[in-house]
């Protein structure tokens, strides 16, 4: 049976998602979730579940060389899909920072 994940919003067979209180996420989104997106605990995770989590949500990577630089991805994109995490006035601006940030370089 698929499940949906709330976060990603991707199909995952049970085994690949993790059950909440009424939903699922999948493990890489669970994963990521439980950092709070703090920097020092993403710092901690796997290249590739930092790849993983990006890929999911169809931001491109291919930009990144560092570590640093997809966790600066996840906290940058981290919160889009939802406007009760941020106010949008400081979302933009420092969206189009980590924007002109990669178009300079």
């Amino acid at each position: 049976m698929k499940h949906v994940c709330c976060d990603c919003k991707k199909d995952f067979c049970s085994v690949c998602s993790v059950p909440q209180e009424n939903h699922r996420r999948c493990s890489t989104c669970h994963l990521l979730q439980e950092t709070a997106f703090q920097r020092p605990q993403l710092m901690r995770l796997k290249v590739k579940d930092l790849r993983q989590y990006l890929i999911l949500r169809n931001i491109p990577i291919d930009t990144c060389r560092e570590k640093e630089d997809l966790v600066d991805l996840v906290l940058c994109h981290h919160g889009l899909g939802s406007e009760d995490d941020l106010d949008t006035s400081s979302l933009n601006s420092s969206q189009s920072q980590t924007s002109s940030f990669f178009t300079e370089s």
